[in-house]
């Protein structure tokens, strides 16, 4: 049985702005909402930055309690920590990051990117830790295009580059700790995709771009589609080439206290990730 769309959220706000760079707000929602377990999901672009411009507007920061799963739709992204991880992702790409306990990294793009622009997008989206896991290892892997594996429809008219868990039977690049399905979907025009979901499983559905029907509910550019519960069936018509992130996982079901970098399950959690942050307990991120 088809899972029943409840609603279709368009214009979401945007979220920073610097000269030429600007990124796009999904979630949360106007209203603070989220879909357990995914806490944020930020669209950076699509937007082509000038010669000369100041890069991404954001230096080394501190996280704890999550994960996070950037898309590299367009562009590059250098990602460097305090454990120790560096790497430059290319176009196609896709850096997962856990937190966990804790550590300090920057994201942004190399010298000539500034001096000499280009075009750049970006996905990131926030994966809740449950309480068990909230102090895990920090982690990171960097997927290049090749690093992911992609199915491709028998009429070639769509494609799934699947970052993590199980597409039909075809397993992801990442193994995620709180088992997350995770893929961006590419449909041409006149292309039809089904996808089976659990019951039980939360969904995130976000077009990026171009128009579809979602289970008989039309969606365009930047939507936010939010099921209700119960179905275990997506169909997605496309009527102009789209693209799409489809994430599920299992809700955790367990109290959130969000504060800045932190997502922790009560507000002393998060005085103390603070307070391990600035006794250097995440490491030190040096340039």
């Amino acid at each position: 049985m088809q899972k029943t769309v409840n609603k279709i959220i368009n214009n979401h706000p945007v979220s920073g702005s610097l000269k030429s760079y600007h990124f796009f707000n999904a979630l949360p929602m106007k209203n603070g909402d989220t879909i357990d377990p995914f806490l944020l999901l930020h669209h950076h672009g699509p937007m082509n930055l000038p010669p000369q411009n100041s890069g991404m507007p954001f230096g080394p920061h501190p996280h704890r309690g999550f994960e996070t799963v950037t898309w590299i739709v367009s562009g590059h992204l250098v990602h460097k920590d305090s454990h120790g991880f560096h790497s430059k992702i290319e176009e196609g790409g896709v850096q997962w990051m856990t937190a966990g306990r804790g550590l300090i990294h920057n994201e942004f793009v190399e010298q000539s990117f500034k001096e000499n622009g280009g075009e750049l997008e970006l996905l990131q989206l926030w994966i809740n830790l449950p309480a068990k896991l909230k102090m895990q290892q920090p982690h990171y892997t960097g997927l290049q295009k090749k690093d992911i594996p992609v199915i491709t429809s028998v009429d070639g008219k769509s494609e799934v580059a699947v970052a993590g868990g199980n597409w039909n039977g075809n397993k992801g690049a990442v193994n995620s700790l709180t088992g997350i399905n995770a893929f961006l979907i590419k449909v041409k025009e006149g292309g039809n995709v089904d996808i089976a979901v659990e019951e039980t499983r939360n969904v995130l559905f976000y077009v990026l771009r171009g128009n579809v029907t979602v289970n008989g509910a039309a969606a365009g550019d930047r939507s936010l589609v939010l099921f209700n519960n119960g179905g275990d069936a997506i169909n997605i018509k496309a009527s102009s080439d789209a693209i799409i992130l489809y994430c599920d996982g299992l809700p955790l079901n367990e109290p959130v206290a969000w504060h800045g970098p932190y997502v922790m399950n009560t507000q002393t959690e998060i005085m103390e990730a603070m307070r391990d942050e600035r006794m250097g307990k995440f490491g030190f991120y040096i340039d």
